[in-house]
């Protein structure tokens, strides 16, 4: 900075910076009498207060600050030809109007999240991918699984994981963005090592097949929520774990088939075909169906 007080035209906005050590000099050396102009001497001539300063204090416009130390603040310029333009200008601090979602990653702005028309939300664990095809209006367009039938645990074979998670994606209908749960999983404990690699790996295939324009777009179409933020939207937290959602999910489908507004709504074939297919004992419980199905309806709510 080559001056303490230096003023950049922007768009007809004058921005000032002023060191406050320069402030403070100023403010002591004025008295309310004097003022910033002087003093009348004896002639009856007004003397330049600069020129009475010790001459080991130089004037406060002359002070070289630091670096990066100072104050700014924004005042019109008096070519100002419209208010507009003061307006335009980006006061430190200030958030942007459109916010970004705090609930999703990667960061996207919450606008954009609200104007969609359908999503694919995907879960997936260890045997297989589970997906809901859900709209705006909370219809059901779509819900099924895929079984891992090519996958073997212990076996990670990049080839092998793009041949069964390409097969899943060619199954699923056209969407605008996806959504997939994103496990609490950690490398830190290696027992678990083989499970979290694995869905890693599924992840970043599903990233990459379901973003295929990102190079030239530059816009994401994948992402990614957390599986405790869906357990605790719907309230089925069990310490820091989410708990099992097929109860609950068997309940709307119930609510789907009987009331006459339910919470979601399902196309009249996919009612047929699971108001007596989820099971809430047993081993077919269908649990990535059942999580894939509320984190759509998670991220509606959450949206809304």
């Amino acid at each position: 900075m080559s001056a303490a007080l230096r003023t950049l035209l922007n768009g007809g906005v004058r921005i000032v910076c002023r060191p406050p050590y320069c402030s403070r000099l100023m403010r002591s050396w004025e008295t309310p009498q004097e003022g910033i102009h002087g003093e009348i001497n004896d002639d009856g001539a007004q003397t330049d207060r600069k020129q009475q300063l010790p001459p080991n204090i130089a004037y406060w416009d002359e002070l070289e600050p630091p670096p990066d130390i100072g104050e700014m603040y924004t005042e019109p310029s008096g070519d100002l030809t419209s208010s507009a333009a003061h307006h335009a200008i980006k006061k430190p601090g200030r958030r942007q109007s459109m916010t970004n979602a705090s609930f999703i990653k990667p960061d996207v702005s919450m606008g954009r999240l609200q104007a969609v028309n359908s999503i694919i939300s995907i879960v997936f664990g260890m045997k297989r991918l589970a997906w809901a095809h859900m709209d705006c209006t909370l219809t059901v367009r779509d819900w099924q699984q895929y079984e891992w039938s090519k996958l073997v645990m212990g076996r990670h074979h990049p080839d092998l994981y793009l041949e069964a998670v390409s097969s899943a994606v060619s199954k699923f209908p056209p969407a605008d963005i996806y959504i997939l749960e994103k496990s609490s999983l950690t490398t830190q404990n290696a027992s678990m090592f083989p499970v979290t690699l694995h869905l890693r790996l599924v992840e970043a295939m599903l990233y990459v097949l379901l973003n295929p324009g990102y190079a030239t777009e530059r816009e994401h179409r994948v992402f990614s929520v957390a599986r405790t933020t869906v357990g605790k939207h719907f309230d089925i937290m069990v310490g820091g774990s989410k708990t099992s959602g097929v109860d609950l999910v068997q309940r709307l489908v119930e609510e789907a088939n009987t009331l006459e507004q339910p919470r979601i709504r399902f196309t009249q074939d996919l009612l047929l075909k699971y108001k007596q297919k989820l099971h809430p004992r047993g081993q077919n419980r269908n649990e990535e169906m059942c999580d894939a199905l509320l984190q759509a309806i998670a991220f509606y709510d959450l949206t809304k």
